[in-house]
């Protein structure tokens, strides 16, 4: 088993620091004593990147790196959409915490990643540390040119579907619902212009704690949201919902009756990382059933190119079955 760097707080495999763990690795100190003269130079990411064995490392991916997997089908783009601390980021761990604990889809079968380090980093933030309590993943970064997109391979009727979930800082979506064109929030537009389909999270604790304030957010962003939507299809995913009982019922209301207009064709999910018990739907039915039903969506609306798994053959003929290529 390899071990862990010596630094605390890096999760990182050792002699790799925080190079794979944190756009910050420069800051490591751990990192600058070894890579001094990289360090003096300021050409670490260069060099990093130049003695990289394979063209991707397991961390998040950016737009400029998705042709490592449009290579063998077009990839399907899930925009993770919400205000800042809605738990769009702790679902994406907590996604991956139930496949990786054996629960599944009902259709699609986990294949792969390109992105294995970055969703084990977001898992690991919802482990329950020695003081009971859980640390939950790092806030994302609000720089507009900040990109997390995580990669998962799935397999559903004998075929390979490329999945991207997109995520990006909730304060760059509040100023872009604000103005779509603010050059403060790139990365929140181009998950609205790629995305073939989205997530939108409705934080119910934000509600709780800030009633009107927080209800004008989620209205103006779902309304930004529908605005050129066309026909990509959006679940809504009501967030840490072990507390909605607790939300004034006329705000709820309000809520619910904005989003009905901005989506009448989206599901309603209610979803918690906190479980009552080993057979909590909201945690350990729901977190899955959400991102299937964006999944089911897409795949009707949106037209891919698929690799078939097909019996390999020792004959390169009969192994090779061509390749189709498509622009989004």
């Amino acid at each position: 088993m390899r071990q862990k760097c010596d630094s605390e707080g890096c999760n990182a495999p050792k002699s790799l620091c925080k190079i794979l763990l944190s756009p910050n690795y420069q800051e490591c100190q751990n990192w600058i004593d070894s890579n001094k003269e990289l360090a003096s130079s300021g050409s670490a990411k260069i060099s990093a990147d130049q003695n990289t064995v394979i063209p991707w490392s397991g961390m998040e991916l950016t737009p400029d790196k998705l042709d490592l997997i449009s290579h063998r089908s077009t990839p399907l783009i899930i925009g993770i959409i919400g205000a800042a601390n809605a738990g769009k980021t702790s679902y994406l761990g907590m996604l991956y915490t139930l496949l990786f604990n054996g629960h599944k889809f009902t259709k699609w079968n986990f294949a792969g990643s390109y992105t294995l380090i970055a969703w084990e980093a977001q898992a690991k933030g919802l482990k329950i540390g020695s003081n009971g309590k859980v640390s939950f993943p790092a806030a994302t970064p609000s720089t507009p040119d900040y990109y997390s997109l995580y990669h998962m391979a799935l397999k559903a009727d004998e075929s390979l579907h490329d999945i991207v979930f997109a995520d990006s800082s909730g304060e760059v979506f509040t100023k872009w619902a604000d103005d779509t064109e603010d050059i403060e929030s790139d990365n929140a537009k181009w998950i609205y212009e790629n995305s073939d389909g989205f997530i939108f999270f409705v934080d119910c604790e934000a509600i709780i704690k800030e009633r009107g304030r927080a209800k004008r957010k989620i209205t103006q962003l779902a309304g930004q949201i529908a605005s050129n939507l066309g026909n990509r299809y959006v679940a809504i995913a009501w967030s840490k919902s072990d507390k909605i009982d607790d939300i004034p019922p006329t705000i709820k209301e309000a809520i619910e009756q904005s989003l009905a207009e901005s989506f009448p064709l989206a599901k309603t999910f209610y979803i918690s990382n906190f479980s009552v018990d080993s057979k909590d739907e909201r945690c350990f039915v729901n977190n899955l059933a959400l991102a299937q039903d964006v999944l089911e969506a897409m795949t009707k609306t949106k037209q891919i190119y698929l690799i078939p798994t097909l019996p390999m053959s020792n004959d390169f003929f009969i192994n090779y079955h061509g390749r189709n290529y498509s622009k989004r």
